[in-house]
């Protein structure tokens, strides 16, 4: 029989109704609930606040509803505090009523302002010790990249850095350092923070760049670093990995990256911290097919120089400084008096000259410290930890575009993304444990029940079996538990 039209009749009071039953117990912010204890923070920022005045909202509901912007991949603040009323799970989730007056979207970035940096990073730090204590990450080995993120400023709207530092009333006159890699005398008046950063075959573009440390067990997010978009990979590297253990207190045994943080200071530190190296060096180690070229003049460390294949000695002649480049130069009368001259030499007027860089002995140990196999099983795996890493905070929570302006605003989103990755990571984690203690258990029955049916049946080996299927299922069962099954 069609039922009657359903027509809405508003209620004064709902005396049946309960938000928490409303939200089923697999709901993912029940499980986020259970797993983070959000209080912590109003120790944090207790300094922060007055004793007189108006009362604030719950620091712990703030935190709640900042973890929802991104959790939720939510475009805006504003956005988050106009949708929030009307979702149960989110209104159950900060601790509100269904009739109880939410937040404005000015509180979150009043809060966010007020905090700072050190209460998101210790947010980003107590989910990474409960990672630590389910034993998600182990330290050995570390994946090291950055991603480049799009700052919330145009690139039309560019002015020389020396003007805006005069708007300023700056009494330096240029900041630029040797890391800018484009416009180095160009800065977003809208976020002078943000830098130029380029990569090969793409455009320039004005943001910041996040540079992570991802542990190679189950990708856990063990650090992360913001800076400029024009600040070099390799400037970082030191810093990601001191701050990576710092935070999980495990030093690494090797750490992974690619090549563009293949740089002598990089290898150096690597070598100074007994740190084994995996880090991609195109084309190095390859010998050149050239009779006479670089690779065949031998270096001697004591006496700095070098010896041709002529048994001639190369002596050391300059320090580039811009490159640490050193040269080494053969006497012309030596050169013209061999018999490799036209082959060796290209110069009319001096003789043989090597190229030597400070600090080649680092590449070479690193290049040496693991085999051709290791390394580039590391370097594979780099390609799903470490770009996967990325990928998620892409696809899930807004990670390619700045919501805010400034570096310590990025910062903060930074945090917040990897901290959100990282209890992810532990929700999913977690369920897999149970399941495992039942399929044992349920392995353990099964295991019991068949054994004691073939016990009873090598109790009377007279028993004839004379289904043939009957005898296939009795043979597998006993091979799969390891029993002889010629008796039948």
């Amino acid at each position: 029989m069609l039922g009657k039209p359903n027509q809405l009749q508003q209620k004064l009071f709902y005396n049946s109704f309960s938000i928490e039953q409303r939200i089923y117990e697999d709901h993912p912010l029940r499980k986020v609930k259970n797993l983070i204890d959000f209080s912590f923070i109003r120790s944090e920022v207790k300094e922060l606040y007055g004793y007189n005045g108006n009362q604030s909202i719950d620091p712990a509901v703030i935190l709640k509803l900042m973890f929802l912007l991104f959790y939720e991949n939510i475009k805006s603040e504003r956005a988050l505090a106009n949708q929030l009323p009307v979702r149960l799970d989110w209104l159950w989730f900060c601790d509100y009523d269904i009739d109880d007056k939410t937040p404005n979207h000015s509180v979150i970035s009043k809060a966010r302002q007020r905090w700072g940096i050190h209460v998101f990073t210790e947010f980003f730090q107590n989910i990474l010790q409960q990672c630590i204590d389910a034993d998600l990450l182990d330290g050995e080995v570390v994946h090291i990249d950055s991603s480049t993120i799009k700052a919330n400023a145009s690139k039309d709207k560019i002015i020389p850095k020396l003007k805006l530092l005069s708007e300023n009333l700056y009494n330096e006159l240029d900041k630029t350092t040797e890391d800018e890699s484009e416009n180095p005398q160009k800065v977003s008046k809208t976020d002078p923070d943000a830098g130029f950063g380029k990569k090969e075959g793409s455009p320039s573009v004005l943001g910041y760049k996040d540079h992570r440390a991802v542990d190679d067990k189950h990708g856990i997010i063990t650090a992360t670093v913001t800076t400029a978009a024009n600040i070099r990979d390799d400037k970082v590297f030191d810093q990601v990995l001191e701050k990576s253990i710092t935070n999980t207190q495990l030093k690494p045994s090797t750490a992974v990256a690619d090549s563009g943080y293949s740089y002598e200071n990089d290898f150096e530190y690597l070598y100074n911290n007994d740190i084994q190296s995996c880090i991609s060096q195109r084309g190095f180690g390859n010998i050149t097919c050239q009779e006479f070229s670089r690779d065949h003049f031998i270096y001697d460390d004591e006496n700095d120089c070098f010896t041709c294949p002529a048994g001639q000695k190369l002596t050391r002649m300059t320090l580039a400084r811009d490159n640490g480049v050193v040269k080494y130069r053969a006497e012309r009368q030596i050169c013209q008096s061999c018999e490799y001259l036209s082959k060796c030499v290209r110069s009319s007027k001096n003789g043989r000259v090597v190229s030597r860089k400070i600090g080649i002995d680092y590449r070479h140990w690193a290049y040496h410290c693991l085999s051709k196999k290791t390394r580039l099983y590391l370097l594979k795996r780099r390609k799903h930890k470490m770009e996967g890493s990325f990928a998620d905070a892409v696809n899930n929570h807004g990670f390619k575009k700045a919501r805010y302006r400034g570096l310590e605003k990025v910062t903060i989103q930074n945090l917040l993304i990897a901290t959100i990755q990282n209890v992810r990571k532990i929700l999913r984690a977690n369920p897999l444990k149970p399941a495992v203690s039942i399929a044992k258990s349920v392995h353990s029955v099964l295991h019991s029940i068949t054994c004691s049916i073939l016990n009873k049946l090598l109790c009377f080996r007279t028993v004839t079996i004379t289904n043939l299927s009957e005898y296939s299922v009795f043979k597998e069962l006993f091979q799969l538990y390891r029993l002889d099954p010629l008796f039948l």
